[in-house]
């Protein structure tokens, strides 16, 4: 299986290399994450995308993207979306990366609301894990590991879970 991901040099993307396929990445040393011809240029001929890369609306831009040139394939695109995604949470500073998660989640539900296309979005949304992103914060945080798990589940499981949520206990 060939797997096209963004942003895999730290966190997340870098221990999802760690699967047993073919990888062909982007990240900012390729070029501009915002520019979704360019991306899909070099990611066009994978099975599956992993949508991992978050910067302001790229994940969702990137979805929409894909999908479009996608859907008549039978291809995979996987997004990591966030547990934010489906409720408020307490705490500040992080309002943006909450609004821009909940943009990429009705992206997603948006697609799966077709329901006749072939190629099939799936949105992959762990808890607090701990990243670049949590790294000040004090709680208990699911390991980069615990998400790679479930991508992993997801590229080998053949039924269609259109979107999983998961946390820590």
């Amino acid at each position: 299986m060939r797997i096209g991901i963004t942003g895999t040099t730290a966190g997340i993307g870098k221990a999802i290399l760690q699967l047993p396929h073919e990888f062909i990445g982007f990240n900012r040393v390729d070029g501009n994450i915002h520019d979704v011809e360019e991306v899909y240029k070099k990611l066009k001929d994978c099975d599956v995308f992993i949508n991992n890369a978050w910067e302001d609306d790229c994940q969702t831009k990137l979805l929409k993207f894909f999908f479009e040139q996608w859907k008549d394939q039978s291809k995979k695109i996987i997004s990591i979306g966030s547990s934010v995604a489906s409720y408020n949470p307490s705490g500040s500073g992080y309002n943006d990366y909450v609004d821009l998660k909940r943009e990429l989640r009705t992206a997603h539900c948006d697609i799966v609301n077709l329901k006749i296309t072939k190629c099939k979005s799936y949105l992959v949304n762990p808890g607090v894990t701990d990243t670049k992103l949590t790294a000040d914060q004090n709680r208990n945080k699911m390991t980069v590991q615990n998400v790679v798990d479930m991508i992993k589940f997801v590229l080998e499981n053949k039924l269609y879970v259109p979107e999983i949520y998961f946390y820590v206990e």
